[in-house]
Parts: structure tokens; sequence; C-alpha cells
């Protein structure tokens, strides 16, 4: 009983160290995602992307909404700052954020925070992200909504790549349970190492969106 006690007291004491080590660990995780993507993300850009979704429904747009100065694409575009949207070119600047309902995919895919890191510092300072694992080329994060009060069992778990720092693969839990999970792919464009392709499976169906980017136009 003495044994069990003094084990108890032990891991008592042991575990603010263990938090604050955590913290800080977070904390510099996060200071090296800024500083790579300072040197690999691009003041703003813009690129085409290829979904069959997109395809189909920009089939369907009434011709009196486009501009006819070519044919209507979805695009991404970035301003850092600001983070990522969803536009549709060639289309009446009224109807151009039809799409914007898809930038939910683009939250999924974890693109924004790193591209945007002050996302990824405000879910920091509401302690809305902690360590998960960590092993010599890759470290895992657990994150939860940063407008909730409380952390529960609705989080993701992104896997960072530590050589570029950019998400590689997140997994969406609900109620505990894993129902998104996204891998995303990369490429260098000039010097910039930008995504190529974004897989997005829902677990519960298992049914599958791909995203694949293309034509990147960086600069305003």
């Amino acid at each position: 009983m003495k044994k069990r006690f003094i084990i108890i007291i032990s891991i008592t004491l042991l575990l603010p160290a263990f938090l604050m080590f955590s913290q800080d660990r977070m904390l510099e995780i996060y200071k090296n995602i800024a500083e790579m993507s300072k040197k690999q993300i691009p003041p703003s850009y813009r690129v085409t992307v290829n979904n069959r979704s997109f395809s189909e429904a920009l089939k369907d747009l009434p011709p009196d909404i486009l501009t006819g100065k070519g044919e209507p694409a979805v695009v991404i575009q970035f301003q850092r700052g600001k983070g990522v949207s969803i536009v549709i070119e060639n289309v009446k600047k009224e109807y151009s954020s039809l799409f914007s309902i898809y930038e939910d995919y683009l939250k999924f895919s974890g693109i924004s925070k790193v591209q945007n890191p002050d996302e990824l510092k405000t879910m920091l300072d509401k302690d809305k992200l902690k360590l998960y694992s960590e092993d010599g080329s890759s470290v895992v994060i657990q994150a939860w909504d940063p407008e909730k009060l409380e952390k529960d069992n609705n989080y993701a778990l992104f896997t960072f790549d530590k050589k570029n720092w950019v998400i590689n693969k997140a997994v969406y839990f609900l109620d505990g349970n894993p129902y998104v999970q996204v891998e995303n792919s990369y490429k260098l464009y000039g010097k910039y190492y930008m995504p190529s392709k974004i897989v997005l499976k829902n677990l519960a169906d298992n049914t599958t969106e791909e995203f694949i980017f293309q034509d990147y136009r960086f600069g305003n």
C-alpha cells in the first residue's frame, strides 16, 4: 500500500512538468510550421482545382451568369493573413462564391492552417492543440474546435512531416470514432512547396473525393 501511494505521489509531481514540456514542444512545433510557411508559401496565389463533382456542377451553370471570357473554372485563392477561399472564374462577380460551401474540404485537409499559421496560433492560445505522438520523421497533433469551451471526443489528428512542416494526413473523429480521413500530396512549383492533390474519404459510407491542383498563379 505504501509503495502504491509513493507511485501515485510521484506521478502527481511529474504531471505538471510533463504538461509544461508538452506545451513548450507545441510552441516549438508551431514556430517551425510558421517559419517554413514563410519560406515555402507565396504571399498570394490562385490555383485551378479539378474535381468530378465540380466538373458536373459547372456544366449546369445557367448561361446568363457566364462572362463569356472563358470556360468557368473552380479556383482556390489564397492571401496571407486571410487564408483560402473557393471562387468560380469567368462568371459574373455576384455568382463567384457559389461553390464556397466546398471550403470545408480545405478545412478538412488542413492546408489553410499551414499556409495561414495564425489559425494554428489561435488554437494554441486557446489550449486546443496537443502533442499526440512524435517520431523521427513526423509529429501528430490533436486539435479541437477553438470555438468550443471544452475539449471533448470531437477532434482531429494532424500528421505533420517534420522536413517541410506540412500536413500529410488528417483524421477527424466524432464521439471518438473516425469519420473522415484526408491525405494530402505536395510538389515543388518553382521555389514553393504546394499541394498537388487532396484525397478525402468519408469513412462512414466509404466514398472518396479527389481534388487535383493545376495551374498555380503566384502573386496578385
